[in-house]
Protein backbone atom coordinates (compact mmCIF):
# COMPACT_ATOMS: atom_id res chain seq x y z
CA UNK A 1 0.00 0.00 0.00
CA UNK A 2 1.56 3.40 -0.37
CA UNK A 3 1.95 6.21 1.98
CA UNK A 4 -0.42 8.25 0.55
CA UNK A 5 -3.07 5.54 0.59
CA UNK A 6 -2.72 4.31 3.88
CA UNK A 7 -2.67 8.41 5.35
CA UNK A 8 -5.79 8.75 3.50
CA UNK A 9 -7.42 5.57 5.21
CA UNK A 10 -5.94 6.62 8.87
CA UNK A 11 -7.45 10.73 8.30
CA UNK A 12 -11.29 8.85 7.33
CA UNK A 13 -13.95 10.34 9.28
CA UNK A 14 -14.59 9.13 12.99
CA UNK A 15 -18.34 7.67 11.37
CA UNK A 16 -16.35 5.51 9.45
CA UNK A 17 -14.13 4.35 12.87
CA UNK A 18 -17.16 3.89 14.74
CA UNK A 19 -17.65 1.05 16.13
CA UNK A 20 -21.98 -0.12 16.50
CA UNK A 21 -22.69 -2.54 19.54
CA UNK A 22 -23.56 -6.30 18.73
CA UNK A 23 -26.38 -7.05 17.34
CA UNK A 24 -29.56 -7.99 20.10
CA UNK A 25 -30.56 -11.47 20.15
CA UNK A 26 -32.97 -10.54 22.22
CA UNK A 27 -36.06 -9.04 19.89
CA UNK A 28 -36.79 -6.48 22.88
CA UNK A 29 -33.20 -4.93 22.81
CA UNK A 30 -33.61 -4.84 18.92
CA UNK A 31 -36.46 -1.88 19.20
CA UNK A 32 -34.03 0.15 21.11
CA UNK A 33 -31.38 3.03 19.94
CA UNK A 34 -27.60 2.10 20.28
CA UNK A 35 -27.10 4.53 23.26
CA UNK A 36 -29.80 2.11 25.37
CA UNK A 37 -28.11 -1.35 24.30
CA UNK A 38 -24.63 -0.09 25.42
CA UNK A 39 -25.81 0.85 28.83
CA UNK A 40 -27.90 -2.42 28.97
CA UNK A 41 -24.99 -4.47 28.03
CA UNK A 42 -22.47 -3.05 30.91
CA UNK A 43 -24.89 -3.35 33.54
CA UNK A 44 -25.61 -6.62 32.50
CA UNK A 45 -23.77 -10.22 32.30
CA UNK A 46 -24.30 -13.37 30.15
CA UNK A 47 -25.75 -16.41 31.38
CA UNK A 48 -26.73 -20.07 30.64
CA UNK A 49 -30.28 -20.99 30.88
CA UNK A 50 -30.38 -24.94 32.11
CA UNK A 51 -33.34 -26.80 31.88
CA UNK A 52 -35.58 -26.59 34.51
CA UNK A 53 -33.88 -23.96 36.52
CA UNK A 54 -35.96 -21.72 38.59
CA UNK A 55 -35.37 -17.54 37.89
CA UNK A 56 -37.87 -16.95 40.21
CA UNK A 57 -40.09 -18.66 42.84
CA UNK A 58 -43.44 -17.78 43.92
CA UNK A 59 -44.09 -15.05 46.13
CA UNK A 60 -40.14 -14.61 46.61
CA UNK A 61 -38.04 -11.18 45.59
CA UNK A 62 -37.51 -11.43 41.79
CA UNK A 63 -33.48 -9.82 42.30
CA UNK A 64 -32.78 -9.77 38.89
CA UNK A 65 -34.71 -9.18 35.41
CA UNK A 66 -33.64 -11.51 31.93
CA UNK A 67 -33.40 -10.49 28.39
CA UNK A 68 -33.66 -14.06 26.74
CA UNK A 69 -31.87 -14.67 24.07
CA UNK A 70 -32.30 -18.42 23.14
CA UNK A 71 -34.32 -20.85 24.96
CA UNK A 72 -38.11 -21.16 26.86
CA UNK A 73 -39.28 -19.96 30.34
CA UNK A 74 -42.85 -20.83 31.45
CA UNK A 75 -44.20 -18.96 33.80
CA UNK A 76 -46.77 -20.66 35.84
CA UNK A 77 -49.52 -19.87 38.17
CA UNK A 78 -49.95 -21.69 41.29
CA UNK A 79 -53.53 -23.81 41.00
CA UNK A 80 -53.00 -26.08 44.26
CA UNK A 81 -50.12 -26.60 47.31
CA UNK A 82 -47.55 -28.03 44.95
CA UNK A 83 -49.44 -27.62 41.07
CA UNK A 84 -48.26 -25.21 39.11
CA UNK A 85 -49.71 -24.75 35.57
CA UNK A 86 -48.69 -22.51 32.76
CA UNK A 87 -49.89 -18.74 32.64
CA UNK A 88 -47.63 -17.74 29.38
CA UNK A 89 -43.83 -18.43 27.72
CA UNK A 90 -41.31 -16.48 27.00
CA UNK A 91 -38.56 -16.91 24.60
CA UNK A 92 -36.50 -14.46 22.50
CA UNK A 93 -39.39 -11.98 21.85
CA UNK A 94 -39.93 -10.95 25.40
CA UNK A 95 -38.14 -10.90 29.23
CA UNK A 96 -38.51 -11.83 32.65
CA UNK A 97 -38.75 -9.62 35.47
CA UNK A 98 -41.66 -6.67 33.65
CA UNK A 99 -43.10 -6.58 37.17
CA UNK A 100 -39.92 -4.88 37.93
CA UNK A 101 -40.92 -1.86 35.68
CA UNK A 102 -44.98 -1.94 36.93
CA UNK A 103 -44.63 -2.27 40.71
CA UNK A 104 -41.12 -1.74 41.56
CA UNK A 105 -42.23 -1.22 45.51
CA UNK A 106 -43.56 -5.13 44.99
CA UNK A 107 -40.38 -7.29 44.93
CA UNK A 108 -42.55 -10.72 45.34
CA UNK A 109 -44.65 -11.18 41.89
CA UNK A 110 -47.18 -14.38 42.61
CA UNK A 111 -45.54 -16.50 39.71
CA UNK A 112 -42.91 -18.80 39.10
CA UNK A 113 -40.75 -18.86 36.41
CA UNK A 114 -38.38 -22.02 35.63
CA UNK A 115 -36.72 -22.95 32.45
CA UNK A 116 -38.11 -25.24 29.73
CA UNK A 117 -35.61 -25.32 26.81
CA UNK A 118 -31.88 -24.17 27.54
CA UNK A 119 -30.39 -21.37 26.15
CA UNK A 120 -29.03 -18.07 27.48
CA UNK A 121 -30.10 -14.33 28.61
CA UNK A 122 -29.00 -11.09 30.01
CA UNK A 123 -29.27 -10.88 33.29
CA UNK A 124 -29.20 -7.61 35.39
CA UNK A 125 -29.97 -7.32 39.29
CA UNK A 126 -33.76 -6.15 39.93
CA UNK A 127 -32.24 -2.92 41.79
CA UNK A 128 -29.80 -1.70 39.32
CA UNK A 129 -32.12 -2.21 36.32
CA UNK A 130 -34.68 -0.14 38.05
CA UNK A 131 -32.56 2.50 39.19
CA UNK A 132 -31.29 2.59 35.27
CA UNK A 133 -34.71 2.78 33.78
CA UNK A 134 -34.40 6.75 33.72
CA UNK A 135 -31.83 6.56 31.28
CA UNK A 136 -33.53 3.58 29.58
CA UNK A 137 -36.88 5.42 28.06
CA UNK A 138 -37.29 4.16 24.87
CA UNK A 139 -37.04 0.33 26.80
CA UNK A 140 -39.51 1.46 29.24
CA UNK A 141 -41.71 2.12 26.35
CA UNK A 142 -40.85 -1.10 24.66
CA UNK A 143 -41.26 -3.39 27.78
CA UNK A 144 -45.11 -2.03 28.11
CA UNK A 145 -45.95 -3.12 24.86
CA UNK A 146 -44.46 -5.99 26.11
CA UNK A 147 -46.65 -6.32 28.88
CA UNK A 148 -49.60 -5.46 26.85
CA UNK A 149 -48.85 -8.70 25.04
CA UNK A 150 -48.51 -10.75 27.96
CA UNK A 151 -51.90 -9.70 29.07
CA UNK A 152 -53.41 -10.27 25.83
CA UNK A 153 -51.70 -13.80 25.69
CA UNK A 154 -52.39 -14.91 28.77
CA UNK A 155 -56.34 -14.03 28.23
CA UNK A 156 -56.41 -15.69 25.45
CA UNK A 157 -55.08 -19.08 26.75
CA UNK A 158 -57.30 -18.86 29.14
CA UNK A 159 -60.34 -18.26 26.56
CA UNK A 160 -58.51 -21.53 24.90
CA UNK A 161 -58.25 -23.86 27.90
CA UNK A 162 -61.44 -23.02 28.88
CA UNK A 163 -63.18 -23.98 25.18
CA UNK A 164 -60.98 -25.69 23.08
CA UNK A 165 -60.16 -29.63 22.65
CA UNK A 166 -56.64 -31.01 23.82
CA UNK A 167 -55.67 -31.59 20.61
CA UNK A 168 -55.89 -27.66 19.46
CA UNK A 169 -54.55 -26.64 22.73
CA UNK A 170 -51.74 -28.66 22.40
CA UNK A 171 -51.57 -27.43 18.71
CA UNK A 172 -51.72 -23.82 19.72
CA UNK A 173 -48.81 -24.40 22.81
CA UNK A 174 -45.85 -25.66 20.22
CA UNK A 175 -47.14 -22.76 17.87
CA UNK A 176 -46.95 -20.21 19.81
CA UNK A 177 -43.48 -21.58 21.56
CA UNK A 178 -41.79 -22.25 18.34
CA UNK A 179 -42.50 -18.76 18.04
CA UNK A 180 -41.17 -17.57 21.17
CA UNK A 181 -38.03 -19.84 20.19
CA UNK A 182 -37.69 -18.71 16.72
CA UNK A 183 -37.37 -22.30 16.11
CA UNK A 184 -39.04 -25.80 14.79
CA UNK A 185 -37.19 -27.72 16.69
CA UNK A 186 -38.76 -27.96 20.42
CA UNK A 187 -36.52 -30.13 22.73
CA UNK A 188 -39.02 -31.13 25.34
CA UNK A 189 -40.80 -34.04 27.09
CA UNK A 190 -44.81 -35.63 26.89
CA UNK A 191 -44.17 -35.57 30.59
CA UNK A 192 -43.43 -31.48 31.05
CA UNK A 193 -45.70 -30.34 28.19
CA UNK A 194 -48.69 -32.58 30.46
CA UNK A 195 -47.90 -30.85 33.00
CA UNK A 196 -47.34 -27.00 31.75
CA UNK A 197 -51.13 -27.71 30.19
CA UNK A 198 -52.15 -29.25 33.14
CA UNK A 199 -53.76 -32.48 31.01
CA UNK A 200 -52.96 -36.22 30.98
CA UNK A 201 -49.34 -37.38 29.75
CA UNK A 202 -51.07 -39.93 27.57
CA UNK A 203 -53.42 -37.44 26.05
CA UNK A 204 -50.41 -35.76 25.09
CA UNK A 205 -48.55 -38.98 23.67
CA UNK A 206 -51.75 -39.46 21.89
CA UNK A 207 -51.90 -36.03 20.36
CA UNK A 208 -48.39 -36.12 19.14
CA UNK A 209 -48.93 -39.71 17.38
CA UNK A 210 -51.65 -38.15 15.35
CA UNK A 211 -49.82 -35.32 14.44
CA UNK A 212 -46.72 -36.77 13.63
CA UNK A 213 -49.20 -39.50 11.97
CA UNK A 214 -50.51 -36.91 9.59
CA UNK A 215 -47.05 -35.42 8.55
CA UNK A 216 -46.70 -32.29 10.88
CA UNK A 217 -44.56 -33.07 13.35
CA UNK A 218 -41.57 -35.54 14.38
CA UNK A 219 -41.75 -36.67 17.78
CA UNK A 220 -39.49 -38.37 20.25
CA UNK A 221 -39.63 -38.92 23.63
CA UNK A 222 -37.39 -36.09 24.17
CA UNK A 223 -38.00 -33.32 21.09
CA UNK A 224 -41.03 -32.44 18.48
CA UNK A 225 -39.89 -30.99 15.41
CA UNK A 226 -42.61 -29.46 13.34
CA UNK A 227 -42.40 -30.53 10.07
CA UNK A 228 -45.31 -28.70 8.35
CA UNK A 229 -46.45 -25.83 10.63
CA UNK A 230 -49.18 -24.77 8.35
CA UNK A 231 -50.41 -28.26 8.73
CA UNK A 232 -50.20 -27.52 12.28
CA UNK A 233 -52.18 -24.30 12.15
CA UNK A 234 -54.88 -26.06 10.58
CA UNK A 235 -55.52 -28.29 13.38
CA UNK A 236 -54.80 -25.78 16.30
CA UNK A 237 -57.35 -23.54 17.15
CA UNK A 238 -56.98 -19.81 15.84
CA UNK A 239 -55.37 -18.45 19.33
CA UNK A 240 -51.92 -18.73 18.12
CA UNK A 241 -52.48 -16.79 15.31
CA UNK A 242 -54.49 -14.24 17.14
CA UNK A 243 -51.31 -14.16 19.57
CA UNK A 244 -48.91 -13.82 16.64
CA UNK A 245 -50.68 -11.00 15.52
CA UNK A 246 -50.98 -9.10 18.20
CA UNK A 247 -47.15 -9.63 18.80
CA UNK A 248 -46.31 -8.19 15.12
CA UNK A 249 -48.99 -4.97 16.40
CA UNK A 250 -47.16 -4.68 19.69
CA UNK A 251 -43.01 -5.47 18.86
CA UNK A 252 -42.74 -6.94 15.56
CA UNK A 253 -43.16 -3.49 13.83
CA UNK A 254 -41.06 -1.88 15.59
CA UNK A 255 -38.41 -4.12 14.71
CA UNK A 256 -39.07 -3.57 11.33
CA UNK A 257 -40.40 -0.39 10.27
CA UNK A 258 -40.16 2.07 13.30
CA UNK A 259 -36.91 4.07 14.32
CA UNK A 260 -35.47 2.45 17.30
CA UNK A 261 -35.22 6.42 18.50
CA UNK A 262 -38.83 6.89 17.83
CA UNK A 263 -41.06 3.86 18.57
CA UNK A 264 -44.39 4.56 17.49
CA UNK A 265 -46.79 5.23 20.30
CA UNK A 266 -49.65 4.66 18.89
Amino acid sequence: MQDGQAASLLSGSTEALEVRPRAAQNRLLRCIPDGELTLLRSIATEVELKPRQVLHHWRLPMDHVYFVERGLISVSAKVEANRFVEAWLVGSEGMIGAPCVLAPEDPTPPHRRIVQVAGTALRIPAQTFVAALDDLTVLRSVILRYVNLVLFQTSQIGACNALHSVKQRLGRWLLVAAAAMDSDDLPITHAVLAQLLGIRRASVSECLETFEQAGIIRNTRAAIRLTNRSGLQHVACSCSGLIQRDYDRQIGRLITTSSPEHPDES
